[in-house]
């Protein structure tokens, strides 16, 4: 064989060679950050209270105020809500009025029939329960996890930092994600910041990322969820001026059968 041929060969394959464990050690490390992050969020259940708990405990009622403060004093959201955490069935009743809405095995509904709600019934009603329940609501098998490279400091500590998205078979908003902060030595949540992506709200793609803090835990039978939280902008990757602030109330656990999750009537159902 020619040398030359022989030499250059051998170089090609040297380079071959090096091309599959560059490749396999970027998959391996990949995987890796996946099942780290996996595991933080994990870690992160069950320093909140734990699946057991969190499933088994019963229907969960919170009042959920949310206070829109950037767009002017007078734009508040505010419902009392009832959810099954095993299935996410759920049913608001909004404060001062005769008006309910929910969702219930994945049909939306509102009484009485014709009322309008902002936001849509179909946005809301799961929105505040996917903000007091983090982090149990990651617990979701079309999650996907991965822990980032660098950590986000929020009030003067530094966080790790557990990127969430999902699927495409995930609900109504696939392509929402969430960027989890968790303490490293506690393993407890502190905020998250993500993007909404759900077209009734956002109709001209994802909004900007937005930071929610999750302050003053409460013991709630074992668990410990938010008793409020602080919205704030985010800045050029970073956490910026706060902006809104949600009032959470009145949480604790039902017996399962205590309250009617249920589409009232067939008429209320929203097409």
């Amino acid at each position: 064989m020619n040398k030359f041929l022989t030499l250059t060969t051998t170089a090609l394959c040297s380079l071959w060679l090096l091309g599959c464990n560059e490749t396999k050690d970027a998959s391996s490390s990949h995987e890796a950050t996946v099942n780290a992050g996996r595991q933080l969020v994990m870690d992160s259940i069950h320093a909140h209270g734990g699946t057991e708990r969190w499933y088994h405990n019963g229907l969960l009622q919170f009042r959920w105020t949310y206070h829109i403060s950037d767009k002017g004093p007078q734009a508040i959201v505010d419902t009392v809500q009832t959810v099954d955490p095993t299935n996410m069935n759920v049913m608001h009743e909004v404060p001062g009025q005769d008006m309910r809405f929910g969702m219930y095995q994945g049909e939306y509904w509102i009484a009485p029939e014709g009322s309008q709600f902002t936001p849509p019934v179909q946005f809301w009603s799961l929105t505040p329960f996917y903000f007091i329940g983090i982090p149990f609501v990651f617990n979701d098998e079309n999650a996907i996890f991965e822990q980032l490279p660098e950590k986000m400091a929020f009030e003067g500590k530094a966080y790790i930092q557990v990127k969430i998205t999902y699927t495409q078979e995930a609900g109504d908003s696939p392509d929402d994600y969430y960027v989890l902060l968790i303490d490293p030595e506690t393993k407890l949540t502190r905020g998250g910041y993500y993007i909404v992506t759900n077209p009734l709200v956002a109709p001209n793609g994802p909004g900007p990322e937005k930071f929610l803090s999750l302050d003053n835990l409460v013991d709630v039978d074992g668990v410990l969820l938010a008793s409020g939280h602080r919205t704030f902008a985010m800045e050029d990757g970073q956490i910026g001026e706060q902006m809104r602030f949600t009032e959470v109330s009145g949480v604790k656990f039902l017996p399962r059968d205590s309250v009617d999750l249920k589409v009232p009537s067939p008429e209320l159902i929203i097409e």
